[in-house]
């Protein structure tokens, strides 16, 4: 019962320490209770009490889901349950791994101990980056998620993406647990190193200028229409009184980009020439460019599409690729739902309605800007903003809809991760949102200008264009690859027979 208490301390100091709660600092000890819940146990043991602590966690770190009741029933209560317990699995994997490396005659060898240190981050960063992969991916809920208000200590996201902090955080974890455990001060002095080296090492690269780039002008559209209102044709000319108001606050000249948020009005705004045709003019009038969010048809099939508009009024489209699993972008299995009937019973709205778009292209815009425009759920994913960024993408524009989770906290962990994708990619990142938070983020992942008012408002802001790749660009997610490659080492190492110096001893002296 004890362990178990233990496992749920570690699922509370990480939840307290997530964005929108007490102190991202927690972060540092949030997993220590858990290290002394699973010690000495058996893989078995490991799983089960690992996977309680994260059932915990994600049963209430994701307690918004409940904003959707009035369009999923009670089959919300099902939709909580089930990601919580998938979610769950994935520190119940951290469990039983760990305490399986850490058992057995093989792990009071010297050389397999130096090892651990590096093996238990790297444990958990390649668990989260499994966790991150495929249309099911959900990075809600990772460690680094708590230093999103703390710039010094995530620039090395940009060498590492957020795999480094998720490591660093993992290990101070572990050395705070062993100076506990072991009653030595030095694993103490060791961690608390650890985190003075990278807020040094962060604080250097903020008071270093920012590379140098395009000055752009940026106008941001922050909208707060309830959900119920956005899906309503019958509200329809009143949405579109209401965007067409904010773009009349702008003034010719004062403005380079405008962005309004995702999917503005219940209609087919790019194919209903009478609704298109006023961005149209207010492109040319502003001598900007529109980028708008819509839900566009084109042949027979419908798409979640972000359509820039230029003053000359030309077009280019963005067709959202990484759809939202289980609801109504995407929804495995929805034709053999549809033929039982069983669809309409979860909800009033279509599911799976959606086709994912081709590839993350960046918007191209006049005079050779190209703009990436991640839409709602896609901002979550590192490899996104990468893949964007290495087609060119010299800004972030993020387009999304947060009216569905009604003010809760998932507005301010959904915001954290644009923090994260624009040091990652070293870009300028912008976030417009209809009921969420709007604002802008300069590349060092500091935030410039932020609202989540209930109140229409126009932000402006000058960001720069830029082009310089970081480390993140360049390599990717190496950081999880060479972490799962130390993993395979150390499994290696179990088959090293006791008493030899595996270092120096001679090839045949290895051979099983």
């Amino acid at each position: 019962m004890f362990r178990a208490i233990l496992a749920i301390l570690s699922a509370l100091l990480m939840l307290l320490s997530m964005p929108g709660y007490l102190w991202g600092g927690l972060i540092f000890v949030a997993l220590v209770p858990l290290f002394f819940a699973l010690e000495g146990g058996t893989p078995r043991r490991g799983f089960w009490l690992g996977y309680l602590g994260g059932f915990s966690l994600f049963a209430l770190l994701l307690y918004w889901v409940y904003t959707l009741f009035e369009w999923a029933g009670a089959f919300i209560v099902l939709g909580h349950l089930g990601l919580a317990g998938l979610l769950g699995v994935w520190w119940g994997l951290f469990g039983a791994a760990y305490s399986a490396i850490c058992r057995g005659q093989f792990a009071n060898r010297p050389y397999y101990r130096k090892f651990l240190w590096i093996a238990v981050p790297a444990l958990w960063v390649v668990l989260e980056y499994l966790r991150s992969l495929t249309r099911f991916g959900f990075t809600w809920g990772f460690v680094s998620d708590a230093l999103s208000q703390y710039p010094e200590l995530i620039q090395i996201a940009s060498l590492t993406g957020t795999w480094g902090i998720s490591m660093l955080i993992v290990l101070v974890n572990l050395l705070l647990y062993r100076a506990l455990r072991e009653r030595s001060l030095l694993y103490g002095v060791f961690a608390i190193g650890l985190i003075a080296l990278d807020w040094g090492w962060g604080t250097y690269q903020i008071a270093r200028p920012l590379p140098q780039g395009r000055p752009v002008r940026v106008a941001i559209v922050h909208s707060n229409v309830p959900q119920q209102a956005r899906s309503d044709p019958g509200q329809l000319q009143a949405l579109q009184t209401l965007y067409l108001s904010q773009l009349d606050q702008l003034s010719p000249e004062s403005v380079d980009l405008v962005l309004l948020p995702e999917s503005i009005v219940p209609a087919y705004l790019l194919r209903q020439e009478e609704l298109l045709q006023p961005y149209q003019e207010q492109a040319r009038r502003l001598r900007a460019s529109l980028i708008v969010g819509t839900i566009d048809y084109r042949d027979g099939r419908l798409f979640n599409t972000a359509a820039s508009i230029a003053p000359d009024g030309d077009l280019d489209l963005y067709d959202k690729v990484q759809l939202v699993p289980f609801s109504t972008e995407y929804f495995p299995l929805i034709g053999f739902l549809r033929r039982l009937g069983v669809e309409n019973l979860i909800g009033p709205l279509p599911l799976g309605a959606l086709t994912p778009g081709d590839g993350f292209r960046p918007l191209g815009l006049p005079q050779g800007m190209k703009i990436a425009t991640p839409i709602c759920f896609e901002s979550i994913f590192s490899q996104i903003g990468r893949a964007f960024v290495r087609d060119g993408a010299q800004a972030l524009f993020i387009i999304t809809n947060d009216a569905w989770f009604k003010g809760s906290k998932a507005l301010e962990q959904h915001f954290a991760k644009a923090i994260f994708r624009a040091v990652e990619t070293g870009r300028f990142t912008v976030q417009a949102a209809n009921g969420g938070i709007s604002g802008v983020i300069d590349s060092l992942g500091r935030v410039l200008q932020a609202t989540r008012s209930q109140e229409a408002q126009v932000l402006q802001e000058t960001i720069l264009l830029q082009d310089r790749a970081t480390l993140y660009v360049q390599l990717g997610d190496w950081v999880a690859y060479l972490s799962f490659v130390l993993l395979l080492v150390l499994a290696g190492m179990r088959f090293i027979p006791p008493g030899v110096n595996w270092v120096t001893a001679p090839v045949e002296r290895l051979t099983l």
